[in-house]
């Protein structure tokens, strides 16, 4: 504005004055005002120019920025102060937290966390972060995805509702940190060892069908007992292969298919000879053959996955049903 006063005042000086003796004086003022005017120009350009260069936003905060500064998570705070990893999670990333809210710590179980031991409890932790950056509109309809303790979580995604091993909802999804993103969950999430052969089946979106029979057949209940049992785990393409053959099966002879997959002992995938037989639940036995790493059942199911351990059991994923030999 005051280089705009200055101007126009030059060009009243130029339009009135007609002295030939005031006519110098003039032409020295003009001289003057144009020249201050230039460097004013020049200053106010410079200023303006660096104020929008160097002018940024506020930085986006961290992961744990976000969480303490959440009152919902003062429950995760604590229990990552106590397990050493707040420094972890303020480091470069990136990161993909889901982050349990109070009410989701609330609802274990309780004595659950008092009793975890520090490694226990940081096994939990990291469980629930993922060493990438993961928006909710990068995710598919189902994903098999391991993380920061070298576990896998299951992500299931329906239009706008994502779910984690079944149980966990995102509340929340996209919270943007300067080292990652944070997805807001209302269940706290458990690796395979806190949990039994049943939870563990059924947080693996690709053994519903299996979990679906087991409900039917009334032996999910039975299966979450003290144990310990193996389960050869077929996978829902496993039953799709067999679509045409189960609604032709009496109910006694589903319950028979099914205990033909379970053994009552933890055998995991480090205990097997090239060779054994192994007797099943439902008193017939299955031929379990290790060569060059692969695990085969009965020379038709092969171990896709093997090792998921829980607290009553071992589940080792097939990708065939087995069908009992007809006595």
């Amino acid at each position: 504005m005051l280089c705009v006063n200055l101007f126009l005042r030059v060009i009243s000086l130029q339009s009135t004055n007609t002295n030939p003796i005031n006519k110098v004086m003039r032409n020295r003022l003009i001289q003057f005002i144009t020249i201050s005017t230039l460097s004013l120009s020049m200053l106010a350009f410079t200023a303006c120019e660096s104020s929008s260069t160097t002018g940024t936003d506020d930085p986006d905060p961290s992961i744990v920025d976000i969480a303490t500064g959440n009152d919902d998570f003062t429950s995760l705070v604590s229990a990552l102060t106590d397990a050493g990893l707040v420094t972890t999670l303020q480091g470069d990333g990136p990161f993909t937290v889901f982050a349990p809210t109070n009410d989701a710590f609330d609802a274990l179980p309780d004595g659950v966390l008092s009793s975890l031991t520090n490694e226990q409890l940081q096994d939990i932790l990291l469980y629930h972060v993922l060493g990438a950056e993961v928006f909710a509109g990068d995710l598919t309809a189902e994903q098999t995805v391991t993380v920061a303790n070298n576990q896998e979580v299951f992500i299931t995604r329906n239009g706008a509702n994502v779910t984690i091993n079944g149980s966990a909802t995102v509340s929340t999804a996209d919270l943007d940190a300067s080292n990652g993103v944070v997805h807001v969950i209302d269940s706290v999430i458990l690796p395979d060892a806190f949990g039994n052969v049943v939870a563990n089946a059924s947080k693996r979106y690709f053994l519903s069908t299996l979990v679906d029979l087991l409900v039917q057949q009334d032996l999910a209940g039975a299966l979450q007992a003290e144990g310990p049992f193996t389960v050869f785990a077929p996978t829902d393409e496993a039953f799709e292969a067999i679509a045409d053959v189960l609604p032709t099966l009496t109910s006694e002879q589903i319950t028979e298919v099914l205990l033909y997959h379970v053994i009552e002992t933890r055998v995991l995938s480090g205990d097997l000879q090239p060779t054994q037989e192994v007797p099943t639940l439902n008193g017939q036995t299955v031929t379990v053959t290790v060569e060059n790493g692969v695990v085969s059942i009965n020379g038709e199911a092969t171990v896709e996955s093997a090792d998921a351990d829980g607290t009553n059991g071992v589940i080792h994923v097939i990708d065939s049903v087995l069908l009992p030999p007809s006595e």
